[in-house]
């Protein structure tokens, strides 16, 4: 049971049903006694960087100047409260508990696998939010399957914007640290490049899409402990980019003359045309472009012709 209660004694005592717990952050869900309205609580330390990023950008930089509303496929923060010298608490609202780490077969789960129906129009709302905030430079850098949570309507909301950048100045640099999910970072920040752009997101929105394309929809598309390792990978299934496609690629701090000259393998990528078709596996290979300017952005990616099936 879901204990009802005030802002105070929530922000005091930690009332309500853990939903997620790491080092430094703990999520939980709530009732808020008042209105009787479900709401979700993330608990951060005061001085956090991380909880004074995602404040500033849901609270200004992409809240609407005429509705003073946020798009409707981001997950809104309705409130800031602060206990004086421990935490500070983001109070949003709730999303039913579900994410699309959790839905269909991932992690074993007894649903069945996503059609590509649903998966399109996963796909669509997440790029209309992306849209979004690309338009008043934000890069939300921390897209993945756990952060895109399933209301019970179906309505997607994207959530946890404390890895986002607001590239309002064209100096700001990012590095691999600044990514949410190492797994999903694109080849050019793995050679060295500093410059956020919306290419950043999108690489990551292929990810996802590839994942929740396969059968089992638990693994990553691309695996590495570090670096190199991760940037192998996506070259052993890519096939190894070259200035003909890339012509930036030597450019880049960390290339080297004599990485290994992978052909380009299918076999995984057409697998998931059995779910996808030829269209779906076309629009996953424009958003895995190898070069940042030729990837495609989140309005075009919107106009794919995969979404007019």
């Amino acid at each position: 049971m879901i204990m009802a209660v005030s802002w105070t004694m929530m922000l005091r005592k930690h009332h309500g049903i853990v939903i997620e717990s790491e080092i430094c952050k703990s999520i939980f869900k709530a009732i808020h006694q008042p209105s009787q309205q479900t709401i979700c609580v993330k608990s951060l330390p005061l001085l956090s960087s991380f909880s004074l990023n995602e404040a500033y950008l849901l609270r200004t930089i992409l809240v609407d100047d005429d509705s003073h509303t946020i798009h409707p496929n981001i997950l809104s923060l309705l409130s800031i409260k602060y206990l004086p010298s421990t935490s500070i608490y983001h109070i949003f609202d709730y999303a039913s508990n579900r994410d699309l780490a959790t839905h269909g077969l991932l992690y074993g789960g007894t649903e069945r696998q996503l059609t590509n129906e649903q998966i399109q129009t996963y796909l669509c709302q997440l790029l209309s939010a992306l849209i979004y905030c690309h338009d008043r430079l934000v890069y939300h850098c921390a897209i993945e399957l756990k952060h895109l949570l399933i209301t019970r309507t179906g309505q997607l909301k994207l959530a946890n914007f404390e890895y986002a950048k607001h590239a309002a100045w064209s100096t700001m640099r990012i590095g691999v640290s600044d990514i949410s999910c190492f797994a999903q970072s694109p080849p050019e920040l793995l050679l060295g490049d500093r410059k956020s752009s919306h290419s950043l997101d999108i690489w990551s929105v292929g990810c996802v899409f590839a994942q929740l394309c396969s059968s089992t929809q638990i693994e990553p598309l691309f695996h590495g402990n570090h670096q190199i390792e991760l940037l192998f990978c996506i070259f052993s299934m890519m096939g190894t980019p070259t200035s003909d496609i890339w012509p930036s690629f030597p450019t880049y701090a960390y290339y080297n003359s004599e990485f290994p000259r992978w052909p380009r393998r299918n076999d995984h990528l057409y697998e998931l045309t059995k779910l996808i078709g030829v269209q779906g596996l076309d629009f996953l290979k424009c958003l895995l472009t190898y070069d940042p300017k030729k990837r495609f952005t989140a309005r075009k990616a919107l106009q794919h012709e995969y979404f007019n099936r």
